[in-house]
């Protein structure tokens, strides 16, 4: 077992000399395989697995100094952190972040206005993971961690292949994170940005979302943000529910939603969740089933205007353009 007394190594040759080559290592591009580390540098387990995750912070340091060599600066930053006590940690997701915990950054899939995803391999199975951690990261709120679990948690409760499973849910240095699958393959917003889907396909594909979200109400779980853009579709051509930000359980809601405040995608939701209702219930997501299969049909949403204020009140005082006055070629 590791030891845990990290002080100890500050003067050890061997350790040091094995941190530089890691850095080194790293800084031409090459992937460190940590479980190789471990088994041939038991003692210093926990010692090379927080430097390597503190990477980006020692990469700072090292670059203010002038001609030293940055890896042996890192590794003197490195041991002066150990020695004071303190656990630096990454507060940006920026490029040069390689590790949190046991996951390899890759590179970013995507970004909201609350989280980031990553493409990330899970270094000890040896596995492709999506990888969502709240983009405050470790300066994240209270309430934005009160957000981002009620998603992971109410995924997690979800085994059904057209929905993405939700692998961990967990934290590190503060830095919350949930990882779930990786879908090889493309967004559904992405597949009818080039026009109008044929019928029969269309009809298909939000069949077997259907399918999903019968299964998820079944559980208890209302999606409440349906959407092209929550639709993955993989390399089977099969559809994928994800993001479930807005996720409410119907048994006991802990959403932190006030009366009034209007949550979701306007262009997608019913008009009563455009209204700040908060205790909207299936049918909310039935209705933004029917939203994307017009969206599949037409090319666009049922409703859409130059602000999201000017959209969530088509939403709640229109009805939508006809089928067939979008796209006349539409068999209903």
């Amino acid at each position: 077992m590791a030891d845990t007394n990290l002080s100890k190594y500050l003067d050890d040759p061997e350790f040091q000399s094995l941190l530089v080559g890691c850095l080194e290592s790293l800084d031409r591009g090459e992937t460190i395989d940590l479980d190789a580390l471990v088994n041939d540098f038991p003692k210093y387990a926990q010692a090379i697995g927080r430097f390597l995750n503190d990477r980006q912070l020692l990469q700072q340091v090292a670059s203010d100094f002038g001609d030293v060599s940055p890896s042996h600066v890192a590794v003197a930053a490195y041991a002066n952190t150990m020695e004071s006590g303190t656990s630096p940690r990454d507060s940006t997701f920026g490029p040069t972040v390689r590790y949190i915990g046991k996951y390899e950054i890759l590179e970013e899939i995507a970004r909201g206005g609350m989280g980031v995803v990553f493409k990330a391999r899970q270094m000890n199975l040896n596995r492709i993971v999506a990888l969502k951690m709240i983009l405050a990261g470790q300066f994240a709120g209270e309430d934005d961690v009160q957000r981002f679990y009620p998603e992971a948690e109410a995924a997690a409760q979800l085994d059904h292949p057209g929905i993405v499973p939700i692998f961990e849910i967990g934290e590190y240095q503060g830095q919350h994170y949930f990882s779930m699958g990786y879908i090889e393959g493309q967004g559904l917003a992405q597949k009818v940005a080039d026009g109008p889907l044929p019928p029969r396909e269309a009809a298909e594909l939000v069949k077997k979302i259907c399918d999903a979200m019968a299964y998820a109400h079944d559980r208890g779980v209302i999606h409440r943000d349906l959407k092209p853009a929550n639709i993955l579709i993989d390399q089977n051509g099969q559809p994928k529910v994800t993001d479930f930000g807005l996720a409410k359980r119907t048994e006991a809601d802990g959403s932190l939603t006030g009366t009034g405040q209007i949550l979701g995608t306007p262009a997608y939701m019913p008009p009563e969740q455009a209204s700040g209702k908060t205790d909207v219930g299936p049918l909310a997501d039935i209705y933004s089933l029917g939203a994307i299969l017009y969206c599949l049909l037409t090319g666009r949403p049922p409703f859409q205007s130059a602000s999201p204020m000017d959209t969530l009140l088509q939403v709640r005082d229109k009805e939508p353009i006809a089928l067939r006055q979008v796209n006349p070629s539409t068999p209903i």
